[in-house]
């Protein structure tokens, strides 16, 4: 029985949050060790990260939650149509051109689009229109971020064909309760692989993100408490040290009131990267 058609499933006008999830071809291990070559990717994991990270700059698009494994990764989107829909014509293609730039910088990264790139673009409402869609569209996101994760990879490897084995699945999540328990699957995959034993030992994944985020916080503001009381060094240290250890001792029900799982909220507010 064949699935059902993203466009029967995903409203493009919607706000719709999904959980998003790809394998590599054959379940190879090509994104960690691969005990067949004997050589390890995990490499490529930071490609992973880095991309999502410039995708959530310029599309419209939250990036909710991710985990980034050695055969597949996990992702958690909101698409942001009426965020898009605010943009002016000239804004939705600078971000455009920024995730398909035209020229490049000598380190592969995108050069600014010159003012008759933009126009020809905004200045074509066929193009506008339909460059408009496709900043909040997940298949845009996965097709982009997969069709560049293959080709880097098989330049790497000397080899060409698919490094995906099939297209990307995509399940709604249609209220907070699916939200919080796809959040917390999400984040905990690692450790259900056995790849961690920890929340703050899942590498690559969002949950480590954010206790980090959490640890950087807590430092912040005991330099904050010191440079108030005028407190010595040495106490200083002691009391970042502690703020550190206390952010890494969150349990789960205490990560989700910290924001590090997401809340049972239909619309959640608070994203890695926005």
């Amino acid at each position: 029985m064949s699935r059902t058609a993203r466009c029967e499933v995903f409203d493009p006008e919607e706000v719709a949050i999904a959980h998003v999830y790809t394998r590599v071809c054959r379940r190879c291990f090509l994104l960690g060790d691969d005990p067949v070559s004997g050589k390890n990717f995990d490499h490529r994991k930071v490609w992973i990260e880095e991309y999502l990270q410039q995708f959530a700059a310029y599309f419209g698009i939250d990036l909710v939650g991710f985990a980034i494994l050695s055969n597949h990764f996990h992702l958690i989107l909101r698409s942001r149509p009426d965020v898009v829909a605010t943009w002016t014509d000239e804004e939705v293609a600078r971000r455009w051109l920024m995730l398909c730039p035209h020229r490049r910088q000598a380190d592969g990264t995108p050069m600014t689009p010159t003012d008759p790139e933009i126009q020809s673009i905004a200045g074509c409402p066929i193009k506008r229109e339909e460059t408009r869609k496709r900043l909040s569209s997940f298949s845009w996101w996965m097709r982009l971020l997969c069709q560049r994760v293959a080709m880097r990879a098989n330049r790497e490897d000397e080899q060409t064909g698919r490094f995906f084995q099939d297209r990307y699945h995509a399940t709604r999540l249609a209220d907070g309760a699916s939200l919080l328990a796809c959040a917390a699957y999400v984040d905990l995959n690692p450790i259900r692989a056995a790849m961690a034993e920890t929340l703050e030992g899942s590498d690559h994944t969002s949950v480590q993100r954010r206790i980090e985020g959490l640890a950087g916080e807590a430092c912040v503001s005991s330099d904050a408490v010191g440079d108030a009381s005028g407190g010595g060094g040495e106490a200083h240290d002691g009391r970042s040290h502690r703020s550190t250890i206390v952010a890494r001792r969150l349990r789960p029900s205490e990560l989700i009131r910290a924001g590090c799982l997401r809340r049972a909220e239909p619309i959640c507010d608070e994203i890695v990267w926005r």
